[in-house]
């Protein structure tokens, strides 16, 4: 099968030859002619299946120096033509022109909760919801619909099989049920359903980057062919995730983080590793890979090892 061919089988819930392979990593390169290269050489070195891209440059969502509630509330959508949107078209398609339609291609939108904090920091971002909530419902509103608009152009314009969308702040540490409830989840359906109404192939990405354990059943019933959490925080594993999320493709199994086995394992224990995962939960309905992005520095080797080992 070609790479294509095996995550097509897959998300139609049929048996490909093997599982196919799904790792990624930050690429922040300062020009965009770097970015796409970098993408392209990490899916050259990973032999992987399906290429997550993640373009830094777009990391965080233009605040244009609101400090206050009022300049919160002062801001509008950037709009379809804005370099934030529009850029972020561009990548993607000199991206996946650059791969020749080899890889199936995934996108990465954040929710707008989660895009507010990574541009304001978790600390600031929370003050302004606990001391403004209208500024803050307001802001991300306005990323919500910015978001929709990068979508809408990745999806329709760029070549991209579908959209990775990351969740956070489902967990204790946060909010309670009915602060998520009212403050976060408007915003976070309304990018979902945007992504779903273009694409019936999209991953939902249920992140344990902070090692909190998250609510997982605040996020069950929003639409998507593919789910990734972090088995080690939430505790279950990619076989037990087959019960947890009946009829989703499921992506994981290995731990992401420095120091664990994909990290410095040799190639016999990442290949046992490997074998075990399907072993245990079979070859129909999972993707082999990690619970959230890999730091930079991992020998891309070891995700080569990984392929071959299925």
């Amino acid at each position: 099968m070609t790479k294509m061919e095996r995550v097509l089988t897959t998300l139609r819930g049929e048996t490909p030859d093997r599982p196919p392979v799904c790792f990624w990593q930050h690429f922040g390169a300062p020009e965009p002619r770097q970015t796409v290269a970098e993408h392209v050489k990490f899916y050259q070195e990973s032999g992987e299946d399906i290429l997550k891209m993640m373009c830094d440059e777009f990391f965080e969502y233009p605040l244009q120096g609101a400090k206050t509630p009022a300049d919160f509330l002062a801001l509008r959508p950037l709009g379809r033509d804005s370099y934030y949107v529009r850029g972020q078209v561009e990548r993607a398609t000199q991206i996946n022109e650059a791969l020749k339609g080899e890889v199936f291609s995934l996108y990465n939108a954040f929710s707008p909760y989660a895009s507010l904090k990574h541009a304001m920091g978790d600390e600031a971002s929370m003050r302004l919801i606990r001391e403004a909530p209208d500024a803050a419902r307001h802001i991300m509103n306005v990323i919500c619909e910015d978001t929709c608009y990068m979508i809408e152009g990745i999806l329709k314009e760029s070549g991209t099989a579908g959209m990775m969308l990351p969740l956070q702040g489902a967990d204790d540490a946060h909010f309670t049920a009915e602060e998520y409830a009212a403050v976060v989840a408007p915003t976070e359906k309304t990018v979902i359903e945007c992504a779903d109404s273009l694409s019936r192939t999209n991953l939902l990405h249920f992140c344990g980057w902070d090692n909190l354990p998250n609510h997982l059943e605040w996020w069950d019933r929003y639409p998507g062919a593919m789910v990734n959490w972090d088995v080690d925080v939430e505790g279950f594993s990619l076989k037990e995730g087959k019960t947890r999320f009946p009829g989703r493709v499921l992506l994981g199994g290995f731990n992401n983080r420095a120091g664990t086995l994909l990290h410095t394992g040799n190639k016999e224990s990442i290949q046992a590793f490997t074998r075990d995962l399907v072993s245990e939960a079979g070859k129909e309905g999972i993707i082999i890979g990690a619970d959230c992005s890999l730091p930079q520095g991992i020998d891309r080797e070891h995700l080569r090892w990984v392929s071959e080992a299925l």
